[in-house]
């Protein structure tokens, strides 16, 4: 009964988030991505470097990881956004104290309320990611499990920077939730990017400064997703961070479920 009890408030979280205006734009991100992957994968024409032509493998190999990886970043700030408020809202309603007027635990509400986020957000992800990956293997004929290890880190990472966002938004407002979303995932990712790029350059050299410090103390958003799709640059060798990433991400996201559920007990619902 509790299972049935806590799959009705998530159905009621995704058909919430569903009428949100933010979600036309997520339509529009879903278009705007699957045209430019049919772009990028549809071009067929012979590439030359002086004067010598490029191997068609060759260059899907390295546009590949950064189409895809691309991707996946819109999907993290699609879930950030979606979470800004989808919680501190009905509180601030007053809807969300009907909920827990009947016997429907915090951690319940809170938990569902992310899950409602989640679905659109991996929604989106599924019809996103599995396009382009479907038009990277029928046209180039890419291998699909990079695609899918992908996918999965994309997935942990949504539900990281949600259950954040969720978070941060039972202290901080709106704009402020935002703010650190639209800023945040993206330095973030940017960090890992050039830290795992130093370290294949120059194996064993550590990044520094703010980047360094986001790399190794944040969340690894981007660094999972980079190993997964580096699988397809033949000149690339990333064999042996996918898994130190992939174990990081997932501490962090069950870390974030955690830390929201904490965060939504200790406020005072009046």
């Amino acid at each position: 009964m509790k299972g049935r009890a806590f799959a009705g408030l998530a159905a009621e979280a995704a058909r919430d988030a569903l009428q949100r205006r933010f979600v036309a734009v997520v339509a529009l991100i879903l278009l705007f991505g699957l045209a430019s992957a049919n772009s990028c994968t549809g071009v067929d024409a012979h590439l030359s470097l002086q004067g010598r032509e490029l191997d068609p493998a060759l260059v899907a190999g390295l546009a590949a990881p950064l189409l895809f990886s691309l991707q996946a970043f819109a999907v993290l700030l699609i879930a950030g956004v979606l979470a800004s408020d989808h919680l501190a809202r009905p509180l601030a309603e007053g809807s969300a104290v009907l909920w827990l007027a009947r016997p429907v635990s915090r951690a319940d509400y809170a938990g569902a309320r992310l899950a409602g986020v989640l679905a659109i957000a991996l929604g989106a992800g599924i019809a996103l990611l599995g396009g382009t990956g479907a038009m990277l293997f029928l046209r180039h004929h890419l291998a699909v499990a990079p695609a899918a290890l992908a996918a999965a880190a994309t997935a942990l990472g949504a539900a990281t920077v949600a259950a954040l966002a969720m978070a941060a938004s039972l202290a901080l407002g709106r704009m402020a939730v935002l703010l650190v979303v639209v800023f945040g995932v993206p330095l973030q990712v940017l960090a890992n990017a050039f830290a795992l790029a130093a370290a294949l350059v120059h194996p064993g050299m550590s990044f520094g400064g703010l980047f360094g410090a986001l790399d190794r103390f944040g969340p690894p958003l981007g660094t999972a997703v980079f190993a997964a799709v580096s699988a397809w640059n033949p000149h690339v060798a990333a064999d042996g961070v996918l898994l130190p990433a992939l174990g990081r991400l997932a501490l962090w996201a069950g870390g974030a479920v955690v830390l929201l559920a904490l965060a939504f007990r200790r406020v005072e619902i009046r």
